[in-house]
């Protein structure tokens, strides 16, 4: 299990966040290479929303090959719905930051990543940070990547 929270963790966290996005829901697409720091913030939104309402299934069904190679749909699901149930509603939710980078193929598989972070409110608890990864999958297509809440 150790080993499990690890993979996923090295893959959610690339120095501060990574991962892609397709929105749940479906993505940005932007040219091969090429970011759209406003598409990528706006898709990641919309995976902490899908995350909100319980669909985590689902953006696991549309994630990057990487991930589902990664993680199975069953530990990926797990892992977010038991990082996220103690928070209870999202109250509130703002980004912070998007950022982009290269995975060496080391720490990170191979490939260029961009995350979308957020601080996000809940009901009587202390705010978190929300790290939406995607990744600019071999098709030239940004999917959703990883999914990660930070103290």
């Amino acid at each position: 299990m150790k080993k499990l929270v690890s993979a996923i963790g090295i893959l959610l966290l690339l120095t501060t966040g990574v991962v892609a996005a397709q929105q749940p829901p479906s993505a940005a697409r932007p040219a091969a290479g090429a970011i759209d720091p406003n598409a990528i913030r706006d898709a990641g939104l919309r995976v902490a929303t899908a995350v909100d309402a319980g669909q985590v299934a689902a953006l696991w069904d549309e994630s990057s090959a990487v991930t589902k190679k990664t993680v199975t749909r069953d530990a990926f699901v797990a892992g977010i719905n038991r990082s996220r149930q103690p928070l209870g509603k999202t109250a509130n939710r703002n980004w912070l930051s998007v950022r982009r980078q290269s995975g060496d193929g080391a720490a990170l598989p191979q490939g260029l990543y961009a995350s979308a972070e957020f601080l996000a409110e809940f009901a009587g608890k202390p705010p978190v940070r929300e790290l939406v990864s995607f990744r600019l999958d071999e098709d030239g297509t940004w999917r959703f990547a990883g999914y990660a809440v930070q103290p």
